[in-house]
């Protein structure tokens, strides 16, 4: 659902509004700021759930005793209500926002009772907020992209920059071909999606799970064409021999004028890797102080930087890009490596305390099977057992 389509209600279940009216940064004042100015119509409505959100997060406020009658009323009253009916309605919405307050300072805090039934949304909804793939433009602007939508994205004069189809977002043949100097958007991929990106040369990039890929939105004329990635990704770059396209991370660059490869090179783990699926690319360190040339790989290849080496060796393609086809595909891998690519494609966390099972390697490949079959199918080689509490898994020993 767009923002301009948000009712009181889902503004105030909303994470990035809860996070501008709470603790607002750069990013979030700029967006809500441009927002608000492009929809004065909703001022009233982000006025009254912004009022809302402070008053539930505030340790001042005190229902009035003659009051008390009436919440106990409408709390009656909400229980006999048809389920399609809209509590925050005109009437009673300055009265049920103090309600909330009450409830969730005063009797949650007291009795640890839960108050989700009453706004007609569930504990889990008020928990987990579904992941967002967010664009951040140049401006500092950020768009949340829907999978399930196809729209054309605009500038402030009303411009087409990008067309976005579903899980694709293009740049090419949007009209940016007449700058003249660059201008960075930034694709942030949360835990549990996958999303594509079509650059303004055609050079196609499939982004994994808890990825970020900064690019500018047309490369320029007989300049490189550099795109810095956080995470892992998949690249089919359209082939230019008169410009380079280098993948900057954080510990190795990975250039070439076109090809198909690999890159991984999350910051959270300890090796970042490149590889190789047809053609030939080049990797080299990116603290490369030294200008060594870079180490040419050819397809089937890994170049793999651990401990301060790039280390070459043939590998099974297909277990480092099965992802791309939202499959799980290990060979020999070590339960923790496991543990943490099933994190991001489920969007969990899982605490293993077995540490024992660390070091015990699986293959297996998964298509469609839930985390919790995938687990049970180890759990019966495997000697542990779990348990689940909402998006947290615990591990433990039989």
């Amino acid at each position: 659902m767009k923002y301009i389509d948000y009712t009181e209600d889902d503004f105030i279940k909303d994470e990035y509004f809860q996070k501008w009216v709470l603790n607002p940064d750069a990013m979030t004042s700029n967006f809500w700021t441009n927002w608000l100015r492009s929809h004065p119509e909703k001022q009233e409505i982000i006025k009254s759930a912004s009022y809302f959100i402070r008053l539930i997060h505030s340790d001042k406020e005190v229902l009035p005793e003659e009051d008390f009658d009436k919440m106990w009323q409408v709390i009656v009253q909400k229980r006999e209500t048809p389920k399609h009916y809209r509590l925050f309605s005109k009437s009673s919405k300055i009265l049920l926002q103090r309600i909330a307050a009450i409830l969730v300072i005063g009797f949650a805090i007291s009795y640890g009772t839960h108050v989700s039934g009453i706004f007609n949304f569930s504990e889990k909804e008020q928990i987990n907020v579904a992941p967002r793939i967010t664009l951040e433009l140049e401006d500092g602007t950020v768009k949340f992209l829907d999978e399930m939508v196809s729209e054309v994205l605009t500038d402030k004069n009303g411009h087409t920059i990008i067309s976005h189809e579903q899980s694709l977002l293009s740049y090419k043949g949007t009209g940016n071909e007449a700058s003249e100097t660059l201008v960075y958007n930034q694709l942030t991929v949360p835990y549990g999606k996958k999303f594509e990106l079509l650059l303004s040369d055609g050079s196609h990039v499939y982004l994994n799970s808890g990825s970020k890929l900064r690019y500018p939105v047309k490369f320029l004329k007989n300049k490189p064409r550099d795109v810095f990635l956080d995470g892992e990704a998949y690249f089919s770059v359209t082939k230019d021999n008169s410009r380079l396209f280098t993948v900057i991370t954080d510990e190795l660059n990975t250039q070439v004028y076109g090809t198909e490869f690999n890159v991984s090179s999350y910051k959270n783990e300890k090796n970042t890797s490149t590889v190789l699926v047809e053609g030939s690319v080049g990797v080299y360190k990116s603290n490369n102080h030294e200008g060594d040339a870079p180490i040419m790989i050819k397809p089937g290849k890994r170049a793999v930087l651990e401990g301060g080496t790039i280390e070459v060796d043939k590998v099974n393609i297909n277990k480092y890009i099965a992802w791309k086809e939202g499959k799980l595909h290990f060979i020999n891998d070590r339960f923790d490596v496991i543990v943490k690519e099933l994190e991001r494609h489920f969007n969990v966390t899982i605490n293993n305390e077995f540490f024992e099972l660390n070091e015990k390697e699986f293959t297996g490949t998964f298509t469609e099977e839930t985390l919790d079959e995938i687990l049970r199918i180890f759990k019966e080689h495997s000697g542990f057992t779990y348990t689940v509490n909402g998006d947290n898994y615990k591990i433990v020993s039989n």
